[in-house]
């Protein structure tokens, strides 16, 4: 049975988890508030109700030892006795019970108005109450314990005839005990009008703390409601376009620069999607060209019975062309949309040792260039064959510029690759569009390439966090640098 009912409390505190989760978070911060307050005021109404109930009850436990200490001095015969106040004769050895009682309840004046309840205990158990005293308190071993002076001073809170008192029972002489009792009305009376004082401005500040909770998040949690308006229109409209005016919280608060970052994460997507886009449509209509070729070719192959062998020849190398145009354009396009690379790729390497590489490559794909190679000793952070891709481009390019022939001078020093050749150099007006996708100078566009092969080395140095630029050497040519940071 016990194990059923905490099972049936867990699945329902589970479900009240659940259900406290569907809310929204305005009420959810407003019930947390709440109850935080809630908790606060609870434990100062406690704490300030218990304090009073100790004073008033110690006020009673003080007024108490002051009538104990009165009998005890009107028990005794070597002291003087105030004027008017007899002494309580204390019982004689040998003493009977009647004797006892004849002189408990000699009639005598009272210690104070709220003195009810007075009477002496023998150690025997028996109760001597004054001469006006219906009630008989009650009598426990510990009482007689005291009387027989084996046990301190007894005190205690009891219940008689439905009232409740504060009783003390003291020891008076050997033999015999005083048992005084105060009735704890008053107090009662007291803490009870502050019990419903307390509870009533508790539950006043915890429904002024509800509503003003209830404000404040509303008021705290208002560009937040901005956010999800704006997220919720642009995933419905797909208008990257949309801002949020962050206002004077800009650089105030952690609201403010939620805002500021948002509207920098829907820059960064919208200018992604304007890249994508235009990649797209550069993309399809530079496929065209290779495209229209190929259908061209093809259509001459349903006819290749009439061509001679040395137009065949020639169709077929066509095609192949074609096809390498083609493919050459596809595997830049995919190169250039494969954007950010995770931090999980880079790794440190030696610069020098990549490029060594990269260019022993080159000069098997270009057996009539000459590649002079100067590199010193480097080390950057990068992904592997994202900057050999990069520095093949670069040197593919200034092979073409060189005509297929000719010098290319690569240095790499201070983390800054260069590549020279020697060829026509770059108009001035193309310099700075030398890096633009499918970009193609006027007096290269009778040269086989797309136009994407230094689009994709800005970009590698983009994701590298580094530079690329293009100018023309004094001496004739061209020279393209890429630059790395270094590893931090």
């Amino acid at each position: 049975m016990p194990d059923m009912s905490m099972a049936a409390t867990l699945a329902r505190a589970k479900a009240l988890t659940r259900r406290f989760r569907r809310l929204k978070l305005r009420t959810r911060m407003t019930l947390a508030a709440t109850l935080a307050v809630a908790l606060g005021i609870g434990g100062g109404v406690t704490f300030a109700y218990l304090a009073v109930r100790a004073q008033l009850y110690g006020g009673v436990d003080r007024q108490l030892d002051k009538q104990v200490d009165a009998m005890k001095f009107l028990a005794s015969d070597t002291k003087p006795h105030p004027k008017g106040i007899q002494p309580f004769k204390l019982l004689p050895p040998g003493s009977t019970l009647a004797t006892a009682t004849s002189i408990a309840t000699t009639p005598r004046k009272r210690f104070g108005d709220s003195v009810d309840y007075v009477q002496v205990v023998r150690a025997t158990g028996n109760p001597l109450p004054t001469s006006d005293q219906s009630v008989l308190l009650p009598v426990t071993s510990a009482d007689r314990a005291v009387a027989a002076g084996t046990a301190p001073e007894q005190r205690r809170t009891i219940n008689l005839q439905g009232a409740d008192v504060r009783m003390v029972t003291a020891p008076l002489s050997k033999g015999t005990a005083i048992e005084v009792a105060l009735p704890l009305s008053a107090a009662e009376d007291q803490l009870s009008s502050l019990g419903l004082e307390l509870l009533a401005a508790g539950l006043a500040g915890i429904l002024l703390a509800g509503g003003l909770g209830w404000w404040v998040t509303r008021t705290a949690l208002r560009p937040i409601g901005q956010l999800t308006e704006a997220a919720e229109r642009v995933a419905a409209t797909r208008d990257l376009a949309h801002r949020i005016d962050p206002g004077d919280r800009a650089d105030r608060d952690e609201l403010g620069r939620l805002a500021v970052s948002f509207n920098a994460m829907l820059s960064a997507v919208q200018d992604s999607t304007d890249r994508q886009r235009q990649l797209v449509a550069d993309a399809s209509h530079e496929l065209r060209t290779p495209l229209t070729s190929l259908r061209t070719n093809v259509e001459v192959l349903r006819k290749i019975e009439l061509l001679d062998p040395d137009d065949r020849e020639r169709l077929i190398v066509s095609v192949l062309a074609g096809i390498d145009d083609l493919t050459g354009l596809v595997a830049d396009t995919v190169e250039l949309a494969r954007g950010e690379e995770p931090a999980a790729a880079f790794e440190e390497l030696s610069w020098d040792a990549l490029a060594e590489h990269v260019v022993d490559r080159a000069r098997l794909h270009w057996p009539q260039v000459e590649f002079a190679a100067d590199l010193a000793p480097t080390r950057i952070v990068a992904v592997p064959d994202r900057i050999q891709r990069a520095m093949a481009n670069l040197l593919d390019n200034a092979a073409k510029f060189s005509g297929g022939a000719g010098r290319v001078e690569v240095t790499l020093a201070g983390h800054t690759l260069t590549v020279r050749d020697h060829g026509p150099g770059i108009p001035e007006g193309d310099l700075p569009h030398v890096f633009d996708r499918f970009y193609r100078a006027a007096s290269m566009r009778d040269r086989p390439g797309s136009g994407l092969g230094l689009a994709i080395v800005a970009q590698v140095a983009e994701s590298h966090r580094g530079t690329v630029s293009a100018a023309n050497h004094p001496d004739g040519g061209a020279v393209l640098s890429l630059r790395l940071p270094e590893p931090s």
